[in-house]
């Protein structure tokens, strides 16, 4: 058996080739530290509410600029239902238009709305025109699936619509003794072609975006003939007319259409909440139009109560939607 001596020396080591030798790692450049980006999720929880904030400021400027009109309701309809159209087909860029049952009906009940609204802004306060219109509609909702599609009310909708009518009443009492009742009247007929609109753009062969657009035509065509009718207006008035129909109506449902798909239903219902708040408080300031206190009473009872019924409704949807 042999051994192995201790001293042979071992075998030299493989030295680097010249290519491993010149190949180095390049030096890094510093770079300066930047801010990261917040997550695209977060920008979009952010844009939507701000853009439905947008609408309801939007919204609550009818009030202040209606009155700044002095022609009757079918002309200042007519006059914003044109404007409105023109920024539609600037946002759709398209002319077109689907004829569904579904989008006529809801175009009709948006006619009614809009044009009743206006009728009741030129006979009662700002205050009674949102705010019989707000309240109205939800009592109305629940009458059209009650007696339409047998869908009984529970026990929360009847607590909702026990309160509205209450904080409506009270409406009532401070223009028992004014002209201003019949006024108050048209805000709540006005309320139920709203109800009406919200039903109809339920069905499945409506399109939102194309219902409020031939919506607003029909508005133009039936009320831009009356304005050859009424006395010359001056720039002031011209310039309120333009903003009903550009910025009140037109691009206050574009951000709502695009700030809705980002916002949850909850969140976009008590941020419109700001309409009725604020559409008094601007005709307040420039006009010194000040509610009465069964008005201001009601008005927060109205409020308090779709407020709460909102919350009551998404806390009810929650368990339905878990897995």
């Amino acid at each position: 058996m042999t051994q192995i001596n201790p001293t042979t020396p071992k075998p030299p080591m493989a030295q680097p080739t010249p290519m491993a030798q010149t190949t180095l790692i390049p030096p890094t450049k510093p770079t300066t530290p930047t801010t990261p980006k917040p997550p695209m999720n977060i920008i979009s929880r952010r844009k939507g509410p701000l853009l439905i904030v947008a609408a309801s400021v939007c919204w609550s400027l009818g009030g202040l600029l209606i009155r700044a009109v002095p022609w009757d309701a079918m002309s200042i309809n007519g006059v914003r239902g044109l404007l409105a159209v023109l920024v539609f087909i600037i946002y759709r860029k398209s002319f077109k238009v689907s004829f569904t049952r579904g989008n006529v009906l809801t175009a009709i009940f948006l006619s009614g709305t809009t044009t009743f609204f206006v009728v009741a802004n030129k006979m009662t306060s700002a205050a009674a025109s949102i705010l019989l219109q707000f309240s109205s509609s939800s009592i109305f909702v629940i009458l059209i699936y009650l007696v339409i599609y047998r869908k009984k009310p529970r026990l929360g909708d009847l607590v909702a619509v026990t309160v509205t009518i209450v904080g409506m009443a009270l409406f009532f009492m401070d223009q028992l003794n004014t002209g201003s009742l019949l006024g108050n009247v048209w805000a709540i007929v006005s309320g139920f072609a709203f109800a009406g609109m919200c039903v109809c753009n339920k069905l499945p062969d409506t399109i939102p975006e194309d219902a409020l657009y031939l919506g607003f035509m029909l508005n133009a065509a039936i009320g831009v003939p009356f304005v050859f009718f009424e006395a010359p207006a001056g720039p002031y008035a011209w310039g309120a007319a333009v903003l009903l129909g550009v910025l009140q109506v037109g691009l206050a449902y574009v951000f709502f259409s695009v700030g809705i798909k980002s916002t949850p239903a909850l969140l976009a219902c008590l941020i419109t909440a700001l309409e009725p708040v604020l559409n008094p408080l601007w005709v307040m300031l420039a006009y010194g139009e000040t509610p009465g206190r069964f008005s201001l009473l009601g008005g927060v009872v109205i409020i308090v109560s779709m407020i709460s019924y909102n919350v009551w409704l998404e806390k009810r949807r929650e368990p339905e939607q878990s897995p």
